[in-house]
């Protein structure tokens, strides 16, 4: 069955709407706040902000391993793309080219969410500024149209809305 990626730089609403999805399509959630949760527990350190390429590879292993965990038996949404793992890559200024190889594209569109501004928080995971998250969704969009998705923008507005809207399309496009 289809598989579809919500995703959209940090603090866009991306895990409340994925809550609201779940009720009716299995979900997958986002890999960097298990990456950085599991980091924590083994190491004490609260981030991995100082060593990027590990937090690069360790997205990359975790993004993989739940695509190929995931149910074929309905639609399934995930929080986030492998494509993200090498949007990570381009704003830590690593080398996005070995990421980019293995995200190759998928048949599926890609519903992406847009900062904004007004509901934007941050938490002690979340420390980017505003600026960092638009710079961010930047990234996301130039690799998603690199690799020839093709992304569906989810209008700003509140949750249920934004789930609403994905339901309907989702009727359109995988009968779901």
């Amino acid at each position: 069955m289809p598989r579809f990626v919500l995703t959209g730089a940090p603090g866009t609403g991306k895990t409340t709407v994925l809550t609201l999805l779940s009720r009716s399509y299995a979900t997958v959630p986002e890999p960097a706040r298990e990456v950085i949760s599991e980091h924590t527990a083994s190491t004490g350190e609260r981030t991995l902000d100082d060593r990027p390429a590990l937090f690069v590879e360790k997205l990359v292993e975790r993004s993989m391993r739940d695509h190929e965990a995931a149910s074929d038996t309905g639609v399934t949404i995930f929080d986030r793309g492998l494509p993200d793992c090498a949007a990570y890559a381009v704003v830590f200024g690593l080398d996005a080219g070995p990421v980019l190889e293995i995200a190759t594209r998928n048949e599926s569109p890609v519903f992406m969410i847009r900062p904004w501004r007004e509901i934007y928080t941050t938490d002690e995971l979340r420390q980017a500024t505003f600026e960092q998250v638009e710079a961010f969704h930047t990234g996301l969009v130039d690799v998603y149209n690199r690799l020839g998705y093709e992304t569906i923008d989810v209008p700003n507005t509140n949750p249920e809305e934004r789930a609403d809207f994905i339901r309907g399309q989702l009727s359109q496009l995988a009968g779901g």
